[in-house]
């Protein structure tokens, strides 16, 4: 999780221009969720009480979703909120967890560069093939995906980049159950 930096200690630039980029996005996932609402409930509400609806609810509020979804999952990353599990990291000592983390980051990132890769390929593909009823590119779905790859992909390497600049690693899931 996000914790504030100590009494009489100012944040960065990049701290904040960062906290900044990110508030947008929650922004953005509030508008996705307002979308929609707003599309679904509408439709329904005009197949019932006037036997008419919105043609483009159903692809725009899944385009919504999608976006949505993967906003989030950059979000979630960032405030190390992914679900993991820890119960073998937390019995190592500091080198052994620091040189465990190294190594998942490590491997987060490959796969996060196959992700970008394919998500890529898919972006070029879906481009010249369009939606039935908006006529927007079906690529844009597949840019979603695109954008949280890169995404993480940063927060990756800037995990990577503070773990080896002595920054002691975060674990990736909170010990207190949420539920309790």
């Amino acid at each position: 999780m996000q914790t504030a930096p100590p009494a009489g200690r100012a944040r960065s630039p990049l701290n904040r221009a960062l906290d900044l980029v990110f508030r947008i996005q929650r922004a953005l996932m509030v508008a996705c969720l307002v979308v929609m609402v707003v599309l679904l409930f509408g439709n329904v509400a005009l197949r019932y009480l006037f036997n008419s609806g919105i043609n483009v609810s159903d692809e725009l509020s899944r385009l919504a979703f999608v976006w949505l979804i993967f906003i989030g999952s950059v979000l979630a990353m960032r405030e190390h909120t992914h679900m993991g599990v820890t119960m073998l990291v937390e019995r190592f000592g500091r080198v052994a967890r620091r040189a465990t983390h190294l190594f998942c980051q490590v491997l987060v990132l490959a796969v996060l560069c196959m992700l970008i890769k394919g998500s890529w390929d898919q972006t070029l593909i879906g481009m010249a093939t369009r939606l039935p009823v908006t006529g927007l590119p079906a690529g844009i779905f597949n840019v979603a995906c695109l954008y949280a790859a890169v995404a993480m992909a940063l927060l990756t390497l800037a995990d990577i980049v503070l773990t080896l600049g002595g920054a002691e690693p975060g674990l990736d899931a909170s010990a207190v159950d949420p539920l309790s």
